[in-house]
């Protein structure tokens, strides 16, 4: 097996819920990757692909850890038509260098997923990581068109295209989406991106009780189309919750936007902390920490709760009374809560937040847990419906349990 052992160090920094890698690998192509599969699995050992690792804690830990395989070498942009509004892309690349590339050409792919500079493109899309932007812009699987990947036993394939229009057909593509690398390894992925908007303006209030702060979200959140994002934010520099409202479009269209949020702040106890384009000081702060908050934040526990939207606000303002936040995320958009605890009792921090979300019809996922939980904790519930089925996809695609094996939903 083609593999680099590292010294223990470099294995402990990939552990995955106490677990620390027997060995890694970088290849420096797609083919050397490819055979690197291919050796791996014809010895039987289990392999949990990574970019440069700054996800992983998503998932389950893994049943079995035996090589570290990182795409961080896979890093080219290997087609970019600015005309065609598509660009290809190695696994390993990562988002900030994506960004860089884009933006030359007045273009941007509209997610602000988290942590860009140690996101890759191949984390991105095995972690589902629909940023910030998605209850405006849309969802990874809105941009993604096409995958190139690596199939448990080491055979190169592809799904989708490199045009906008593909041809109809089974969409493998999306079933690699949010699979946390337990079918295939992604390699290479082709997305449509869109032009930067013409301005970009973030408008902050601070709300004096977070009840208001809910409400005002509430109402904020049929903006049209020029606001980007709209979200309630707790964070620990602050003693109160901050309503941010990302806008971005046309410079008159964002002008008018930003007076109708101006002329409702008053309707609420609010105080107005920013209002200035997205590059301005504390413009940037503020998106930094709402991109951030679910990766970057102190606490022992983090999770994510999601509801229908109707619901969301009185799941949203149950839970954030219920527990102790550090910090916290309201998209009332999506209806999707995440929520970073520092406790002493992780275990019924836990089976508190569940209960109150099976009141609301919610479901939950740990994002962030104690390794002491590992063996215990079930990082996604309920479990879906959908998981006999989804049981057949990984022992179709990877019947020896090579990819990730126990990493994914019911430890598939």
């Amino acid at each position: 097996m083609p593999t680099e052992l590292g010294d223990l160090a470099a294995r402990r920094a990939l552990a995955i819920g106490g677990r620390v890698p027997g060995a890694l690998a970088a290849p420096a192509s797609r083919e050397a990757l490819a055979a690197t599969v291919r050796d791996a699995a014809g010895k039987g050992a289990a392999i949990v692909p990574l970019g440069l690792g700054a996800h992983r804690g998503i998932g389950h830990a893994p049943e079995r850890y035996d090589l570290a395989l990182s795409t961080r070498a896979l890093a080219r942009v290997v087609d970019y038509v600015p005309a065609d509004m598509t660009v290809t892309v190695e696994s390993g690349a990562t988002l900030a260098a994506l960004e860089t590339v884009l933006a030359a050409e007045r273009q941007w792919l509209p997610l602000l997923a988290p942590l860009p500079a140690q996101t890759t493109v191949g984390g991105l899309v095995a972690a589902d990581l629909s940023g910030l932007l998605r209850g405006g812009q849309g969802r990874v699987r809105d941009f993604v068109i096409g995958i190139a990947m690596v199939t448990a036993q080491g055979r190169e394939v592809r799904a989708g295209g490199r045009v906008v229009k593909n041809v109809a057909g089974y969409d493998l593509m999306k079933l690699m989406i949010g699979s946390l690398g337990t079918l295939t390894i992604v390699t290479e992925v082709t997305m449509k991106v869109v032009p930067l908007p013409e301005t970009t303006r973030v408008v902050a209030l601070a709300c004096a009780e977070r009840a208001g702060g809910l409400r005002l979200a509430e109402h904020l959140a049929d903006l049209d189309e020029v606001a980007l994002a709209v979200v309630l934010m707790v964070v620990p520099e602050r003693p109160e919750p901050v309503l941010c409202c990302v806008l971005g479009g046309v410079a008159a269209d964002v002008t008018i936007t930003r007076a109708r949020i101006l002329r409702e702040m008053r309707e609420e106890s609010t105080s107005l902390i920013c209002d200035e384009p997205a590059d301005g000081a504390t413009a940037g702060a503020l998106l930094v920490a709402a991109r951030d908050l679910a990766r970057a934040v102190p606490g022992e526990v983090v999770l994510r709760a999601a509801t229908l939207r109707t619901r969301a606000p009185a799941l949203a303002s149950d839970l954030l009374g219920a527990l102790d936040a550090a910090s916290a995320l309201f998209d009332p958009r999506v209806g999707v809560l995440t929520v970073a605890v520092t406790t002493a009792d992780p275990a019924g921090t836990i089976a508190r937040a569940r209960a109150i979300a099976a009141h609301h019809q919610a479901t939950v996922t740990i994002e962030r847990w104690p390794d002491a939980l590992a063996g215990t904790i079930e990082v996604w519930a309920p479990l879906p419906p959908s998981l006999p089925l989804m049981r057949r996809i990984k022992e179709a695609l990877d019947p020896a349990r090579t990819l990730s094996p126990g990493r994914f939903v019911g430890r598939l």
